[in-house]
Order: C-alpha cells, then sequence, then structure tokens
C-alpha cells in the first residue's frame, strides 16, 4: 500500500480579489461564479482542456491534486453561467468529473434548533438538563439536523414511516400524512388494483377498511417519529419532514397485526414495480405493541412478515415490554423475535438510565431510547406527555428515516440494487452509532442509546472506492507477454476491504492481488499481467470486478488483441479527440465524434461482457471532423465495451454503460 495525499475540499482564499472579474462571490448560490473544479484523465488532459475551451483564463488554473488531477478553472461569469461550463465539460472525454466550487464552513457545534413553540420540553432531542436531567442525555437530534431534516432521499423518493398503532388523528395541524393518490376515496373501489378497497389514507386492519380511526397512542407515537418541524407550532420530529403511513392494527388478535404488517408490504411492493409511480417509499415501521411473555416459536409468521418486509428494505421497530424482565429468559413478542429485520428498543430516563420498568437483554433487546415524559402530538390539535417503551421505539423509527434522507447516491445506488443488505446497513449504522450507556452495558445488544447524529456520521463518512481505469485495451504481439498498472484508492473516510474477481478466469490474464484493505486516503497498485503465448491471434475479452461492502462495484472490461504484424499502436493516431455521449447511454442513440488525420473505412463494434460483437457498423470517414450517429440500440443494463477499427484494424476502445 501507498499513502496518498488527502483531497481536501479546497476553499477559495477570498483574499485573492484581482480574480474577481472572474471568480464572482455568491454565497447565495452555494457556490462561486466563474470557477469549476475539473477532474481530467491523465496529467497531459490540461493542456487539450486549455487549448479547446478558450474562455479558460489560463494564467489562473490551479491545481488542487496533482495525483489526482484536479484542477480549478476560471471563467468570466458574467458572459458564461457555470451551468453552461458544466454541461460543456461533462460531454468532453478528458474530463472524469466536472462540479462548481462550493462554499464550505467550519462545523463549529453551532445546532438546528427549530421554531417549534413546545420544542424546549422535547429533552429526549436536546436534553439540557431541564426537569432534572442530564445533560447531553437525548439523541443529539439537533446535530443531525445541520446534516439534514429529513424528507426526501437523494434520488427524490418522498421517505414513509408506517406507523403499525390504534390509529391517528388525520387533520393534526403538525403532522404530515401520506395519501395513496391512486385511490379515490369513498367509492367502494379497488382503484389502484392493490387488494385494498378506498386505502386513501392508509388502512384499518380492524374492520379491513382504510377509515382510520381517531387514536391518542397512535398520533403520540407518529409525532415522535415524524411530527412537523421548525414551523412554529407544537413539536418536532426526530425527522422533520417525513410523510406517516398509518395503520390501524396493534391490538386485539395477531391477525390484525399481520395483516396491518401485510398492507405496509403490499405499499412498498406496488412503489417497487411502478418505479415509484405508486405505492409509498416505506423504509419503516413502527410497532410499539407487543405479548407479554410471548415465545417467537408460537409466532412463525408475524416473524415471517418482518422478514418479508426486510427483502423489500424496510426495517421494523419493536418496542419491548415495560416490565423491568430478562427478555432473553421470559421471552416476548415481537423483540424476541430473531429477524435481522427488526431493531427492538428499551427505554431510558432522562438521565441516561435505563428505566427500571423496561424489558433489556443481552441478546433481544438491541438498544435504548429515550421514552420517559415525551411530549408528542395528541388528538383534536392538542399535545401531551406519555411514558413507555412506546416512546421510546418511534425515535428509532425516525431515526432510520434520517438516514436515508442524508444517504448519498453511492449508498442509494447500493440500496436499490440490494434492498435486503441495503437495510442491514442502515440497521448496523443505527446500532454502531449509540452512545455506550453504563446501564445498558451487558443487558443490551449494543450497550448504548440511540445517537442520530452519530448513526448518520457513520453512513456519511463511510469509505469510498476510486479504480483508475474505465477498460483495459492491449494489443500484444502473438506470444509475447505485458503487464498493465490499474489503482485501486479509498477516497472515503473508512478502512475499505475490497476484492477483485474475475469471473471465469482465463489464463492469458493474472493479477499481482485479489483483495486488499485500504486505510483512509490509501492506495494499491495491481499489476495486470497478460501471456498469450501458444494462443492463436483475435480478440480475447473478460472483466475484472471491483466490489466492496456499501461501494458501488466497479466493472473493467479488458481485451487483448494478439497480432501478428508490428506497429499497431501507431495506429491510434490516426484519430484524436474521440468523443462518445451520451455516457452513460439511456436512450436507444449513441454519438461518436471524433478528428481524423486519413480518410478511409471505419467500423465500429459494441461487444458485451462475455466478448461477443452485437454491432457492427462499416462506412467511409473523411479526414478532419467526422460525426457518427448510432440509432436503434436495444442494449440491456450494464456495461459495454465499444471499438473503432480503420481499414479493419483496431485504433481505439472504451467503455459504454447502458442505464
Amino acid at each position: 500500500m501507498n499513502s496518498i495525499k488527502k483531497l481536501l475540499i479546497i476553499t477559495t482564499v477570498f483574499v485573492v480579489m484581482g480574480f474577481l472579474g472572474y471568480s464572482q462571490i455568491s454565497e447565495e448560490m452555494g457556490y462561486i461564479k466563474g470557477e469549476v473544479m475539473v477532474q481530467l484523465k491523465n496529467e497531459h488532459s490540461i493542456n487539450k482542456v486549455l487549448n479547446d475551451y478558450g474562455f479558460i483564463d489560463k494564467a489562473s488554473v490551479q491545481v488542487i491534486s496533482k495525483r489526482f488531477n484536479i484542477y480549478l478553472l476560471r471563467f468570466d461569469g458574467s458572459k458564461k453561467s457555470n451551468s453552461e461550463v458544466l454541461n460543456e465539460f461533462s460531454l468532453y472525454k478528458e474530463v472524469v468529473n466536472v462540479q462548481n466550487n462550493h462554499f464550505i464552513k467550519l462545523r463549529d457545534g453551532n445546532e438546528v434548533i427549530p421554531d417549534d413553540a413546545l420544542f424546549d420540553d422535547q429533552w429526549s432531542l436536546k436534553n439540557t438538563g431541564q426537569s432534572g436531567g442530564t445533560p447531553d442525555a437525548d439523541i443529539d437530534a439537533t446535530d443531525a439536523w445541520e446534516i439534514t431534516t429529513g424528507g426526501l432521499t437523494v434520488y427524490g423518493d418522498t421517505i414513509v414511516v408506517a406507523i403499525i398503532d390504534g390509529g391517528s388523528f388525520l387533520t393534526h395541524e403538525d403532522l404530515d400524512f401520506w395519501k395513496n393518490h391512486g385511490e379515490i376515496p369513498d367509492n367502494d373501489i379497488d382503484d389502484d388494483d392493490n387488494g385494498y378497497v378506498d386505502d386513501y389514507d392508509g388502512w384499518n386492519a380492524y374492520n379491513h377498511s382504510g377509515t382510520i380511526p381517531n387514536h391518542q397512542h397512535g398520533t403520540h407515537v407518529g409525532g415522535i417519529s415524524g411530527a412537523i418541524g421548525n414551523n412554529g407550532i407544537g413539536v418536532s420530529g426526530v425527522n422533520m419532514h417525513v410523510k406517516i403511513l398509518p395503520v390501524a392494527a396493534s391490538s386485539t388478535t395477531e391477525s390484525v397485526a399481520v395483516e396491518g404488517l401485510s398492507y405496509v408490504y403490499v405499499v412498498r411492493e406496488q412503489y417497487e414495480l411502478s418505479n415509484g409511480a405508486e405505492g409509498a417509499f416505506v423504509v419503516a415501521d413502527n410497532c410499539s405493541f407487543g405479548v407479554n411473555n410471548g415465545q417467537a416459536e408460537d409466532y412463525p409468521i408475524w416473524e415471517a412478515m418482518y422478514d418479508s418486509l426486510g427483502q423489500l428494505g424496510v426495517l421494523s421497530m419493536g418496542a419491548t415490554a415495560n416490565a423491568n424482565w430478562n427478555i432473553d429468559v421470559t421471552g416476548d413478542v415481537p423483540t424476541g423475535f430473531t429477524t435481522d429485520y427488526l431493531i427492538s428498543v428499551t427505554n431510558t430516563t432522562n438521565k441516561d438510565e435505563k428505566h427500571p420498568s423496561a424489558g433489556w437483554g443481552l441478546i433481544s433487546i438491541d438498544l435504548g431510547a429515550p421514552g420517559v415524559q415525551i411530549k408528542s402530538t395528541n388528538i383534536n390539535n392538542t399535545y401531551t406527555n406519555k411514558s413507555g417503551t412506546s416512546m421510546s421505539t418511534p425515535l428509532v423509527t425516525g431515526a432510520v428515516a434520517m438516514l436515508f434522507a442524508a444517504a448519498d447516491t453511492t449508498f442509494m445506488n447500493f440500496y436499490k440494487a440490494n434492498l435486503s443488505e441495503g437495510a442491514l446497513l442502515i440497521k448496523d449504522y443505527i446500532m454502531n452509532g449509540v452512545d455506550p450507556l453504563d446501564d445498558l452495558q451487558g443487558i443490551t445488544v449494543t450497550g448504548g442509546r440511540l445517537n442520530v447524529y452519530n448513526s448518520i456520521s457513520l453512513m456519511i463518512n463511510r469509505p469510498a472506492m476510486s479504480v483508475s481505469k474505465d477498460s483495459v485495451y492491449l494489443e500484444m504481439l502473438i506470444n509475447t507477454s505485458a503487464t498493465d498498472t490499474l489503482i485501486i484508492a479509498n477516497t472515503g473516510n473508512d478502512t475499505l476491504f475490497y476484492t477483485v474477481s474475475i469471473a471465469d478466469q482465463p489464463e492469458w490474464i493474472n493479477l499481482s492481488q485479489y483483495e486488499g484493505e485500504l486505510p483512509e486516503a490509501e492506495y494499491d497498485k495491481i499489476i495486470i499481467s497478460f501471456d498469450n503465448n501458444a494462443m492463436d491471434t483475435g480478440d480475447y475479452h473478460c472483466e475484472m470486478v471491483f466490489d466492496a461492502v456499501d461501494v458501488d462495484t466497479d466493472t473493467v472490461p479488458v481485451t487483448m488483441v494478439v497480432y501478428t504484424d508490428v506497429g499497431i499502436n501507431e495506429r491510434n493516431h490516426i484519430i484524436s479527440d474521440i468523443l462518445v455521449y451520451p455516457n452513460p447511454l439511456s436512450s436507444s442513440v449513441i454519438n461518436i465524434e471524433f478528428t481524423a488525420k486519413e480518410s478511409g473505412k471505419l467500423s465500429i463494434e459494441i461487444i458485451d461482457q462475455s466478448g461477443k460483437v452485437i454491432l457492427n457498423q462499416a462506412g467511409e470517414i473523411n479526414q478532419g471532423l467526422n460525426h457518427i450517429e448510432l440509432k436503434d440500440l436495444d442494449l440491456a443494463k450494464g456495461t459495454y465495451l465499444y471499438r473503432l477499427l480503420h481499414n479493419n484494424r483496431p485504433l481505439i476502445s472504451g467503455k459504454i454503460i447502458r442505464n
């Protein structure tokens, strides 16, 4: 392993006022007008950029990272907008990444204190010692709100939590309820064909209808997870802007609870099957109810519902018994279940102690959360205090929703491609982010109390994997060997454990290593060895797959071309300035532009991951600028190799990604 210089976000020194003709300070926009940061393919790319874009002020180019080919470029922001420059550079072949030069600020501990009238009473979110409590015996919500206040994912999904309880007060001024807009209320028709008639407001499993009953407990629990924050009235939920899906199903018989959980499954499944057009992006459900001393083996269907929800990426939260029992011994439902997709919660006080009347268990109970005199919403637009594990649990439910709001594109890509694994990662962040408490050590799984800020920090500071090449292409004389080098770097903030695999690895390729451990800001050089001895001439293909937990998989196609003649690489100079766009490809059309030094016959091949040529288009090119448009491409999602051949001899290749 080798150390690399840490990539720090560089704040522009505003003393350099001489650049104000180009860089106009505008904090309202969040970035500097007339400046962009670009990451280029190699150290020679900057000269090409400066030659091709005359509006860049060459005298003010700043090297941000020589190691990663990152530069700060300035231009006259009054003549050309940042968005125009970003669009132009995003299509330029030499550019890997381009972005604005954003303002940042020192995180000096300034918390987000909402203006909700009763916020000072919400010690669970901000404990200053009010009512005789211990300062900071809280979940650090005000610190978490500096990062996000919830509501939407980075891709615009509206985050929903399902409150499975006795019902709710649907017209409460401080609660934002999900509505099923695929359903016309009160027409006795299942308009969206989801199996539930008139479920516009949610579902009532007591009488199998869409009529949600008023209920104090359910209204209170919903407000703890997601009361509207910073609106000048009432209280704030952990997640200030989450949508609440009320499901009445928390008492009478087990079949009622299972029906309620099944409804949550159906609306999330609708969301997945319709690509977000129907249903709800439910990420968590709250179950502040259960069966004292229930034995898990007697409730297999109920527990299986949590497993099924987990497969859809939904975590379930369960409140344990309000009694000082060892749940590992006495049993409890649901908090005695062994499903991986349930977080079992006990009650802590404003002095960071386990409540004397709350269950515990080194195997069964995962963590604690505040649950004594918790101020929240009540029916008829009122507010009240309630205590118990029922109040502790929705804090965790709201925290799970907060993590989805804080997640970046890398995590959400991983989550959407791996719903169950992504849900378990969220659970890990919740569990590993707790504040350790002496009173919970040895009697709960984590030994700690919920801290939503710590959990979000673990998520956003996880490792990040960067692979230096998007494809490997090598032309070799027959019966020779050669090597190439690829770099894998950890550009994140935690240790990266990675693996490299080659499916059905052929004998002609070997890697110097197939796995590694990279601390923050470290990299590995991987030597790729090629050997074509005793092989025929032709094209040979495989792909290297770089994988790591909680990181997008990176696939690098490899092509080895074996020839009998010499001087092959000289042909690569026949064309230059090649541009392939859009890439990634989201439609059936792709454009290829390049400058040719010679006229002649040009063939374009597109090759799938198995090495099969799935498109071969030939035509004549002229000396100078050429533009080719490939239409009606029917490519499945995945990674492809494109290759250009001049007079039947390979010139250049690269990778195309089909989203």
